[in-house]
């Protein structure tokens, strides 16, 4: 399974609450130059996952409409299992069931982090994206320990 773990775009200071922050104009930008870049790997995804929140589900809209352009027609399914403090391990299972080859994650800090960390056995913290960075993870099974990292880009500040 190809897993891409995309970290949404900048966001807006907190004006109500953490839940609807928007991107920015930045945020927008990088997360197109971010998806624009890995072009050439995306057009694998089958399917698109995000986290409930506004900037993770306006990341995963730009993701879709870029891969549209190519031909890639795809939805957005939202989960609860990938917002800041979710835990990796729960989102296994369903990884597991889905019975995709490869999946596109739109989500935040510190859980993009902590499911490459779980993903390819590194020490908790040792992965951190900055906002619009993607990885991409391989591996037979998603689990703990399971996966290699194949590359992670950060778009520059």
């Amino acid at each position: 399974m190809k897993i891409f773990v995309l970290r949404h775009g900048q966001a807006e200071a907190q004006q109500t609450t953490d839940e609807a922050r928007n991107l920015t104009p930045k945020g927008r930008a990088d997360v197109a130059v971010s998806v624009q870049y890995s072009l050439s790997d995306l057009n694998q995804v089958q399917e698109i996952w995000a986290s409930p929140l506004v900037r993770a589900q306006q990341t995963a809209l730009i993701a879709r409409d870029i891969l549209a352009a190519q031909g890639v027609e795809l939805a957005i399914k939202t989960t609860d299992l990938i917002t800041p403090e979710s835990n990796p391990a729960d989102l296994f299972d369903l990884l597991q069931a889905s019975n995709l080859n490869s999946v596109l994650l739109a989500s935040h800090m510190p859980f993009v982090g902590d499911l490459l960390d779980v993903l390819c056995g590194s020490a908790r913290g040792y992965h951190s994206l900055n906002t619009s960075s993607m990885a991409l993870v391989e591996c037979d099974t998603p689990a703990k320990n399971c996966g290699d990292l194949r590359w992670l880009r950060h778009v520059n500040a």
